[in-house]
């Protein structure tokens, strides 16, 4: 009889000391619904994007510009900016601009003003080269950063124009890192849970527990000074994609705290569910 006795108490052992299945699931499938939700921001702002690219203005302004038709370039300079304004309220986008090949803004709007202060140095911009690299009717999804037009991190998108067989320019737009925020926050979770993206570079720019200012604060640049890293009892987002054994869920246990954990990658985002093993 010791043989049975002992056999029930091992698996009553490990039925309470790890989540149920269903519990698993849940979570599981809390942190995919987060991801589509993401997904689904992304896939909308790059249909947008690529159907305001399409507009023949775009094509007169650079066959103009090539045959030196200086006020056919005007005209179609001032449809551009007319069909950014009317993107920019049909998609809520904080910035819009059409940026060369060398790098010379063409059109900007911010915040719905049409700007005349055009910069020369777009070429700079991180987003830059990668965006050049794309193919036409395709979109680069922009890591997000601090927008020096709009002062809020924002997240961007960009996509190629192409003439005589090149990409002349990109079209570029921002939306406000909050509005990401909002979307992911909008549903609470349970108390014991909570759900965080967190980027590439391993800071945490979206937490069901708490909100996370945008907004630029004075002349400071460095995300450190916005952003937390991201940590579970002191493992990184790395040691726990180890110590999953880079699995998508799992459950880890610590000095005194066991957690259900669940990942999804979502373009340069991760989201993270993390739940207190019941």
């Amino acid at each position: 009889m010791k043989g049975p006795v002992f056999l029930s108490a091992v698996l009553a052992l490990l039925l309470t000391s790890g989540p149920s299945n269903a519990e698993a699931v849940s979570l599981k499938s809390l942190v995919a619904k987060k991801a589509a939700i993401v997904r689904n921001m992304h896939e909308k702002a790059t249909r947008a994007i690529v159907q305001v690219a399409q507009d023949p203005a775009f094509l007169d302004y650079f066959e103009a510009a090539h045959v030196k038709d200086h006020q056919r370039e005007t005209e179609a300079k001032t449809r551009i900016d007319h069909i950014s304004l009317a993107a920019q309220k049909k998609f809520q986008v904080e910035e819009m601009c059409l940026i060369d090949a060398t790098g010379v803004e063409i059109s900007r709007l911010v915040q719905n003003q049409i700007a005349y202060d055009l910069s020369s140095s777009e070429a700079d911009n991180a987003f830059f080269a990668p965006s050049f690299k794309r193919k036409p009717r395709t979109t680069y999804i922009v890591p997000s950063y601090l927008s020096a037009d709009v002062a809020k991190w924002v997240v961007a998108y960009t996509t190629p124009i192409e003439f005589a067989g090149k990409s002349a320019a990109i079209l570029h737009y921002e939306h406000g890192l909050d509005v990401y925020q909002a979307a992911l926050n909008k549903e609470p979770v349970e108390p014991d849970t909570y759900i965080v993206a967190v980027d590439d570079e391993g800071f945490v720019v979206s937490d069901s527990r708490k909100a996370i200012p945008t907004a630029k604060r004075n002349d400071e640049t460095d995300p450190g000074v916005y952003f937390e890293r991201f940590s579970l009892e002191g493992r990184s987002l790395g040691d726990v994609r180890a110590l999953l054994n880079e699995k998508v869920d799992g459950t880890l246990a610590f000095e005194g705290a066991t957690y259900d954990v669940a990942l999804e990658k979502v373009a340069d985002w991760t989201i993270v569910g993390i739940q207190h093993a019941r």
